[in-house]
């Protein structure tokens, strides 16, 4: 063979090695610029949100909470934090409607399970509906008490389940509080944020600096929670009542925040090293129950992977976080804005607002521009479509829209 020939042979061998090299490390992460997808790449919080009854409506007519452990047949939840048993009266429940803030969101999710527990079919009320004894009923995009209270006027709706600050302004205008998700699903994944694997590649160090900041900024709530005669306590409950959407009315606002500050978990890891693997766990427990009631239309063997915890590998991806908090991102060498989408109001994401408003990403040499959207969903659709190159929405909605639309895969 010509000496020429053996060595173009040797460069092309040498280049499809480096290719295969430079696949493998982005395995994780989702490829070069025109690789399509979506990741998860932090929490945001656990736990606070809410059930929430109608004046009229009788909490114990739904459930009783004891300490013993309920008969056999009961249809019960334990706390394993508290040791108090949730027993569940099935017929309080049947033929009942209740509003959740979108079909596809976390709080949806839990009240679709709850029906599960119970033995109920789970279905979307409309008006003219004839409520049977055997299925619990939701009325969908219902984001906010105000909306629930206009939702009152017009349909049957006794309840609903809800994010905080919704749920302590709902108790603060004289609403009945039937239970905590915090009682009913005690430490389980809610808010995470997204991102389109396309952006992560591009801007590695910008997302690891921003992750580096917005670590921080759970860091500084978390201390102030712990501390509410603190200065910086009073500065977090500043931002709050300014950035988390609560309506006019003669109810103490104040109390409404502190209370729903106290009921939410902010976090961004599972550990001190930006691992996830407990969200990864929880991720792959939603998606394989969330096909098995048919709001995924797409397996993880569909997707491509040998199981769902394969599948929540992929999905999940700490490496940006990891680094992040290894140190050496606090400033950028040269300004880059990035695209935030958030839950507009939600005390959930209170962490990013809390950064925003106190210069800490203009410091990195960030420029955050952030959109509010009404509920998860809105917030993926902005992700898919590539408008905006972070999201901040619920576990629920990332999974399912992304293993319907084949965002994730092997």
């Amino acid at each position: 063979m010509d000496k020429k020939v053996i060595i173009i042979v040797a460069v092309v061998a040498v280049v499809i090695v480096a290719a295969a090299a430079v696949l493998l490390l982005n395995n994780k992460g989702g490829g070069d610029d025109d690789v399509k997808g979506l990741s998860i790449i932090s929490r945001v919080n656990s736990e606070g949100s809410g059930i929430i009854l109608s004046q009229s409506e009788d909490p114990s007519s739904y459930i009783t909470v004891q300490t013993t452990k309920p008969a056999a047949d009961a249809k019960y939840i334990k706390n394993d934090s508290t040791g108090n048993y949730y027993v569940f009266n099935v017929a309080g429940w049947g033929g009942k409607v209740f509003a959740t803030p979108g079909a596809a969101t976390i709080q949806h999710v839990q009240l679709m399970e709850l029906a599960s527990l119970m033995g109920l079919k789970y279905a979307s009320y409309s008006d003219g509906t004839t409520t049977k004894a055997d299925t619990l009923y939701y009325v969908a995009g219902v984001p906010s008490f105000a909306e629930f209270v206009n939702k009152e006027k017009t349909s049957p709706v006794c309840g609903f389940i809800i994010w905080e600050a919704q749920v302590s302004v709902a108790t603060g205008n004289g609403y009945n509080l039937l239970a905590l998700t915090n009682d009913l699903f005690d430490g389980h994944t809610c808010c995470i944020i997204g991102a389109s694997n396309k952006y992560l590649n591009k801007e590695t160090e910008a997302i690891e600096t921003f992750l580096s900041v917005y670590a921080k900024s759970v860091d500084a709530i978390n201390a102030a929670i712990a501390n509410p005669t603190s200065s910086a306590y009073s500065e977090l409950l500043s931002i709050s009542l300014k950035r988390v959407s609560m309506p006019d009315g003669d109810y103490d606002k104040e109390k409404a925040v502190k209370e729903a500050l106290a009921n939410v978990l902010y976090l961004y890891a599972d550990d001190a090293k930006g691992g996830l693997s407990s969200l990864e766990s929880d991720i792959a427990k939603l998606a394989e129950d969330l096909y098995d009631a048919h709001q995924i239309n797409n397996s993880a063997k569909d997707l491509g992977f040998t199981s769902y915890a394969a599948l929540a590998d992929k999905f999940v991806d700490n490496s940006y976080l990891s680094e992040a908090l290894k140190g050496g991102h606090d400033k950028l060498d040269s300004k880059k804005t990035i695209n935030v989408a958030v839950i507009g109001g939600d005390i959930h994401q209170i962490a990013i607002w809390y950064a925003y408003d106190k210069g800490m990403f203009d410091d990195a040499n960030l420029n955050v521009v952030i959109s509010s959207q009404s509920n998860g969903p809105a917030v993926y659709g902005l992700l898919a479509n590539g408008e905006t190159d972070i999201g901040f929405l619920g576990a629920p909605p990332m999974t399912i829209r992304s293993m319907n639309a084949g965002d994730i895969h092997a």
